[in-house]
């Protein structure tokens, strides 16, 4: 005999549903045909035991059937009293908590305590400290010190001038940096003081600048002070095409230059003076403890302007009249200096020196320490013998490091120089002689 029972296990599984009761009825429901298919398929009868026990299951699904009718009647009658008791619990549950929630709520209470309102403290901003620093003063600007001689600010040649820094005054400053990165000026006492041994600066200007063939340079300043009186090393200060560039200076200009009396070779541009607010130091006197005294008007600078110009319009009259060349040779356009000791004696040897398609310069030198500095960027060199000191022209003869080629003229005049110019041309003796064949294009 054969069963097939799969179909029925199918439907059994499909209608066994999840909760605790249908999952015990559908255990003895296999149980059963589990029985039954060892009686018809084994030919193993059950025993009387086990004839109970199969009744009994029968007897206990049948009352699990009935059961079940009557849950689901009771299923649909509670479903209708929960609706309005659902209502009813919304508008209790806002009147009091469940046990639970209580329960719950006691327990965590006596672990964590409730927090206890912060009182906010307002910690007052001390105001910054203020100290006070010592000036010293610099080439170009000044800096403050503490009392271990380090810098601490450095001040700008704008800044010092404005709040007239000079060495040994005493600055109080605010000990935070702005937004600048500096620390404020709050006040400034002055009390200069001189300078440590070596470290005194001298400081010389205003100073006109004026441009002749080798460019832009300086040699007196308004009080018609030469530079070579108070610098033992320069004569006369070219400035440099970086130097220019970074002040924009040009002809005219007044400037300020200073420099270490320990090292008077190293010369820098402290200041380019505007034309409505110059400088002018006043003469010296017995006083000495006098300030200089500033004028803030257009007037002082044209002023020294024109009489600037004045003074060289008298010395180009002297030279208006041109010169004719009588010796043949071309200069081609090589820069000529002309070293002398007096230079308004000499003013019209320029006109030999342009005669000859060279570029003149003439030089008044009294210091030897200066001249070779003054001629190295010269090609010809022309000394005059009557107006300049031995050990000068010694100096720029037998210099072994010299780049120009060197004559010598016995006296100032124009024949004279034409002469020298013409052996420095050809580098031929320094002095003249007999012996040299000058290429006269006129009768001597």
């Amino acid at each position: 005999m054969k069963i097939d029972y799969r179909k029925d296990i199918i439907e059994l599984m499909q209608a066994t549903g999840d909760d605790l009761q249908s999952l015990n009825q559908s255990m003895i429901a296999l149980k059963i045909i589990s029985k039954i298919y060892n009686q018809a398929v084994l030919g193993n009868p059950p025993h009387g035991e086990e004839k109970r026990e199969l009744k009994a299951e029968k007897n206990e699904i049948a009352t699990n059937s009935k059961n079940d009718e009557k849950s689901v009647d009771n299923v649909e009658n509670e479903h209708e009293e929960k609706v309005p008791a659902k209502e009813k619990a919304k508008e209790t549950a806002a009147k009091a908590l469940s046990p639970t929630v209580l329960k719950n709520k006691n327990k965590y209470a006596a672990v964590t305590p409730l927090p206890k309102p912060m009182v906010k403290k307002i910690i007052p901003v001390a105001e910054p400290e203020e100290k006070q620093y010592q000036i010293r003063r610099k080439l170009l600007g000044s800096e403050a010190v503490d009392e271990n001689g380090h810098s601490v600010q450095y001040f700008n040649e704008h800044l010092t001038r404005i709040e007239k820094l000079e060495n040994g005054d005493t600055v109080t400053l605010l000990d935070h940096l702005n937004d600048s990165g500096n620390r404020p000026i709050i006040k400034v006492e002055h009390h200069p003081e001189p300078f440590a041994p070596g470290e005194e600066i001298i400081e010389f200007g205003p100073a006109v600048i004026h441009k002749d063939s080798f460019g832009l340079y300086i040699k007196k300043d308004s009080n018609g002070k030469s530079l070579g009186q108070v610098n033992p090393e320069k004569a006369i200060l070219y400035l440099d095409l970086n130097t220019i560039s970074h002040f924009n200076l040009h002809e005219n200009d007044l400037i300020s230059v200073v420099w270490r009396a320990s090292d008077p070779s190293f010369i820098r541009i402290r200041w380019r003076y505007a034309e409505e607010e110059v400088t002018i130091p006043e003469k010296e006197t017995v006083n000495k403890t006098k300030s200089p005294v500033k004028h803030k008007t257009k007037g002082k600078h044209k002023s020294l302007l024109h009489q600037l110009e004045k003074k060289e319009k008298q010395s180009t009259e002297k030279q208006s009249e041109e010169y004719t060349s009588r010796i043949d040779f071309d200069l081609d356009k090589k820069r000529v200096t002309v070293v002398v000791g007096d230079k308004s004696l000499t003013s019209n040897l320029a006109k030999v020196i342009e005669a000859h398609n060279g570029v003149a310069r003439i030089i008044e030198m009294k210091q030897a320490s200066n001249v070779l500095r003054a001629c190295k960027e010269s090609n010809y060199v022309i000394l005059i013998q009557s107006y300049i000191k031995h050990s000068i022209s010694q100096i720029l003869i037998n210099s072994p490091h010299k780049s120009y080629s060197i004559a010598m003229a016995t006296t100032a005049g124009q024949l004279a120089v034409e002469k020298a110019l013409y052996r420095a041309r050809y580098k031929l003796n320094v002095t003249d002689n007999d012996q040299i064949q000058y290429p006269f294009l006129v009768n001597d």
